[in-house]
């Protein structure tokens, strides 16, 4: 076994094992994925010599996955309340998004269909430690999935696939010069 296989190896086995852990444990565990989903990339350009062209075919399998394991949380600890409506609308709708993607390989698709659920799974499950999340109406839930939508998803998505920047790359160059 080479060493970039190994380094594959590595990140391909935390990014299947880690979602198992959603269910059991919401918020750190889905933080957890989220962390190595931004990391995988830079791991593979600073400590890999292989090509990264299909890298977002990889990133897009994964992260449905991760994020399939987080819905099915939802569905077995939200209780079927407006919290978990929402969310379920979220999730459908950025399936269709990467599904869409999948076909067409057009960047901008993810920008329509934003992965919203993803903060939105975050932001309940962080309510949840410190309140109730059934005392939270139908209103509310849109609205906090609406606020992450367009103050924090829009503008990652547009960065990533319409600027086509890296998040790496710019704090390299602007911060550390």
């Amino acid at each position: 076994m080479t060493r970039d296989q190994l380094i594959y190896g590595v990140v391909v086995a935390v990014r299947l094992i880690l979602p198992l852990l959603i269910a059991r444990y919401p918020l750190p565990a889905i933080l957890g994925c989220l962390v190595v989903d931004a990391l995988d990339q830079t791991i593979f350009q600073a400590f890999t010599q292989r090509d990264l062209g299909g890298y977002q075919v990889y990133d897009k399998a994964l992260d449905v996955y991760y994020l399939t394991m987080a819905y099915v949380s939802t569905i077995r600890n939200w209780g079927g309340g407006p919290d978990f409506a929402v969310g379920r609308w979220l999730w459908y709708y950025r399936l269709v998004g990467v599904a869409v993607f999948e076909y067409t390989s057009a960047g901008w698709i993810l920008f329509v269909f934003p992965n919203t659920f993803e903060y939105y799974f975050i932001a309940i499950e962080w309510y949840k430690v410190h309140r109730n999340p059934n005392r939270l109406s139908a209103r509310q839930t849109w609205t906090i999935a609406a606020v992450i939508w367009v103050v924090i998803k829009l503008p990652q998505e547009w960065w990533i696939h319409i600027a086509n920047l890296d998040f790496t790359d710019f704090v390299l160059r602007h911060v550390f010069g």
